[in-house]
């Protein structure tokens, strides 16, 4: 089973929407680009694991680097503090972290 990359977008779009409010029209532009990114990256590590490329602490480990990357891009933008940008991430990756789990086998998220 492979996950849904637009709907793990959407739902992580939304999570980050609620999660800075008004905020959300400053970093739009940059935000739904980079959780494209994470949802593909999800996906690919899930294919990864599975077919057992790699394992369960390499694929936590690729998940929080492209987080991270995600992270440093939210917060090049202007007016978007570091722990704006980390909750912003954050709760996109628990508005899909049961799907995700579930799919992969792992607790990924």
């Amino acid at each position: 089973m492979n996950l849904d990359i637009s709907s793990i977008t959407e739902t992580m779009t939304g999570a980050v929407r609620h999660a800075i409010g008004e905020r959300w029209s400053v970093i739009r532009a940059v935000a739904e680009p980079e959780l494209r990114k994470l949802a593909q990256t999800l996906e690919d590590v899930q294919q990864m694991y599975a077919s057992g490329e790699i394992n369960s602490s390499h694929a936590s480990q690729l998940v929080e680097m492209q987080r991270n990357a995600a992270v440093s891009v939210l917060r090049t933008v202007e007016g978007l503090g570091i722990l704006t940008a980390r909750a912003a991430i954050d709760s996109a990756a628990h508005a899909v972290a049961d799907v995700v789990n579930r799919v992969t086998g792992i607790k990924l998220l």
